[in-house]
């Protein structure tokens, strides 16, 4: 499910874009569920993410010196990006290009 609040067609200058995102996945050995928040204004956006999934088993994993990618159990995972907008690049209308960064802490209950 997706919603967004568009600030931005009744002042173009000033105006705020939200969007609400969730999603869930109930499938064979696995259970998902995300939801993310984010907002831009005035070309700069900041954002959040919210993952919890449990994985009861991998198939078709292939992980090197024991890492912890291939590990059954339940992940909390906790995401923050940010992002700068540059507009018409190259004076080419909607052609925008967004340096960004991000961070996340993830946890592992077996």
């Amino acid at each position: 499910m997706s919603m967004t609040w568009n600030g931005l067609k009744t002042d173009p200058d000033n105006g705020i874009v939200v969007n609400l995102n969730t999603a869930y996945l109930d499938a064979n050995n696995e259970k998902d569920f995300t939801a993310g928040i984010n907002a831009l204004w005035k070309r700069f956006e900041l954002g959040y993410i919210y993952a919890h999934n449990k994985i009861d088993e991998f198939s078709g994993v292939v992980c090197d010196n024991d890492c912890w990618i291939d590990d059954e159990g339940t992940y909390t995972i906790h995401t923050i990006h940010a992002s700068y907008q540059f507009a018409n690049v190259m004076d080419m209308e909607n052609f925008n290009i967004y340096l960004g960064t991000y961070g996340d802490a993830a946890n592992l209950l077996i």
